[in-house]
């Protein structure tokens, strides 16, 4: 699909399926509302382009050959729907990403640099809202990453970088979390019921008040600090 045919699909508000927009021009564009379904966007760099409620289903944007992902930079997600989509390798560099959903989708060794998951309704009040359930989130690099109160639940995070995050009140029941980095991160009123936490080790964490986990999760917590239990 060529530049032009894409512009004037979006303006006429047609879905758009099984495209290759892997050529078009997407530096500015205007898609917010927009539908794709099943179409392929390798090497795309989507700079300051709007998706704001916009709809991905079945979507590829890696070359699996080269191993490398679309960058977001500067693009506007609020209220995006991305469902069954190949991320890997994908860079979003400080984009808005408010109230974005993800379901399936895989962001094996996906970067977020400054990605901004909240909204300012005024000075006092800046919710953070995301689901972003059952994807794979394996290898990516997410230092530093604001997700307090976000719906992470089913989704793997193995080798993860997540130091420095604020996972304050996430829901991460059934995550992955073997050999995830988390120096330093913030787990208060977490949930980490069921979860894969094989390694953790609690006192490297930002914080971990009232965080909740199941009863056989207590022998893994006791044994990354060092501490052996034996029966009675």
């Amino acid at each position: 699909m060529t530049t032009s045919e894409f512009h004037a699909a979006i303006v006429e508000g047609i879905p758009i399926e099984g495209a290759d927009l892997s050529e078009v021009d997407w530096k500015d564009a205007q898609c917010d509302g927009a539908s794709f379904l099943r179409c392929r966007f390798i090497g795309c760099r989507f700079a300051h382009t709007d998706f704001r409620g916009a709809t991905f289903e079945d979507c590829i944007f890696t070359d699996k050959a080269a191993s490398t992902g679309a960058t977001f930079a500067f693009s506007e997600m609020r209220e995006a729907r991305l469902l069954r989509c190949d991320l890997s390798f994908c860079h979003f560099d400080r984009c808005k990403l408010f109230a974005i959903e993800m379901d399936r989708c895989n962001l094996l060794g996906a970067r977020f640099n400054h990605a901004d998951f909240s909204h300012s309704y005024g000075r006092k009040v800046v919710p953070t809202k995301a689901s972003m359930r059952r994807c794979n989130f394996d290898i990516a690099s997410m230092a530093g990453i604001r997700l307090a109160g976000c719906d992470l639940s089913g989704s793997t995070f193995r080798e993860a970088d997540l130091t420095d995050a604020d996972l304050t009140s996430t829901n991460l029941r059934d995550c992955g979390l073997e050999k995830c980095e988390l120096l330093r991160a913030k787990l208060d009123d977490a949930d980490l019921r069921h979860a894969k936490i094989a390694g953790l080790n609690i006192l490297s964490l930002g914080g971990m008040r009232r965080l909740k986990v199941s009863q056989d999760q207590q022998w893994l917590l006791l044994a990354g600090i060092g501490i052996e239990v034996h029966p009675d």
